[in-house]
């Protein structure tokens, strides 16, 4: 059969215009290799109105003027009749709406800082938070900040549990840590430090032997260390966006529960079945890619070995103990050039939203 030359011009014409369609459609369909995820904060311009989303259970702007209006959003917030709290009009994340931030000052000698807490009216098998924090610029070391968790005997208020392995409770804190432990001597990181999660649960590992198995003293389970393979520095003075996620074993027989944490919008460490590859050393998750024969998949989570346990607990807090205090006094006596204040520690906390699917960084751009 042959084609004269018009017609194949047309034919060909209609083939390229063709296959130009196609790879559009599909590279529209592909998100942007950018590391970072798409959540339903992306479908709500400046937040506004992302409560009607139907994952969402709680949004906190800190926009209602004093603090005795936060209490209908909160169970529990402690703070405020000491100066902890505060409704800061000076300092906002920028190019973000609203006028007024979350101050959280601990002060040593008066407080050891405040908090939000919220005891959810339904559990769940899985949650995300996320919000905007900022650090003082010349802020110190921490002792314990922002919290999920889930307690079948849960009160309207936290219980402090430090040194006991759960049963039907457990809780994990996105924190800043001050040593990085998957080698020894661990890596020391100025303050803040780095990100990582603080974790207890039913089959968490004890501090007191190698193995993690106690040794029969008191005091024999303080909070598992999570940190990723890649740590990412806390910096101070300027606004963060950290979200992190709980998910819970489908079966109280089952190790399939989760942990993840994402620093302004990138998935920075994750903890589920198979992954990372480490080793257990006392009460941390090493990741040692220098050490092949020794790592392993992480096995994943058993939050609870009774399914009447659920996700039910949320907390902000900028904890700063009396040691902490001493812990930032020794290294600005160490490092006279560094920044610290060893008197205040302060916090700025805004626009946090939990979930049960994950939110993201908020979308910023202006509606048409």
């Amino acid at each position: 059969m042959e084609i004269d030359p018009g017609t194949f011009a047309k034919l060909t014409s209609c083939l390229l215009l063709l296959c130009l369609s196609f790879s559009v459609g599909v590279a529209a369909e592909k998100p942007a290799a950018t590391g970072m995820e798409a959540g339903i904060a992306a479908k709500f311009p400046n937040d506004v109105d992302i409560a009607k989303h139907p994952s969402v259970l709680l949004v906190e702007d800190f926009e209602q003027g004093d603090l005795g209006r936060l209490k209908p959003n909160w169970t529990s917030v402690s703070g405020e009749k000491d100066g902890a709290l505060a409704l800061d009009k000076e300092v906002q994340p920028p190019g973000l709406p609203g006028g007024t931030a979350l101050r959280v000052t601990a002060t040593k000698g008066r407080n050891e800082g405040g908090y939000l807490y919220k005891l959810l009216p339904q559990g769940h098998d899985e949650l995300f938070a996320r919000m905007y924090v900022r650090f003082d610029e010349k802020y110190g070391f921490n002792h314990h900040f922002c919290k999920l968790g889930g307690d079948k005997n849960a009160k309207a208020w936290p219980v402090g549990r430090a040194g006991i392995k759960p049963d039907v409770y457990f809780s994990t804190g996105i924190e800043p840590a001050t040593t990085l432990a998957h080698a020894y001597p661990g890596k020391v990181y100025p303050p803040p430090g780095f990100w990582n999660f603080y974790t207890y649960w039913p089959e968490m590992r004890s501090w007191q032997t190698e193995s993690g198995a106690s040794n029969g003293q008191p005091n024999a389970y303080y909070g598992n260390v999570f940190a990723p393979a890649d740590p990412q520095p806390i910096l101070r003075g300027v606004w963060i966006c950290v979200e992190w996620s709980v998910k819970l074993n489908s079966a109280a027989d089952k190790s399939d529960g989760s942990q993840r944490f994402w620093i302004d919008g990138k998935l920075v460490g994750e903890w589920s079945p198979g992954t990372p590859l480490g080793y257990w050393m006392r009460d941390k998750f090493r990741i040692r890619p220098d050490e092949p024969g020794r790592q392993k998949p992480f096995e994943g989570f058993r939050w609870r070995t009774d399914m009447g346990v659920k996700l039910n607990v949320f907390k902000i807090e900028n904890y700063v103990s009396e040691r902490s205090f001493e812990h930032s006094a020794e290294y600005a006596r160490q490092h006279p050039e560094f920044a610290i204040d060893t008197e205040k520690a302060t916090v700025w906390f805004d626009h946090i939203v939990l979930a049960t699917s994950y939110i993201g960084p908020m979308n910023s751009e202006k509606k048409p």
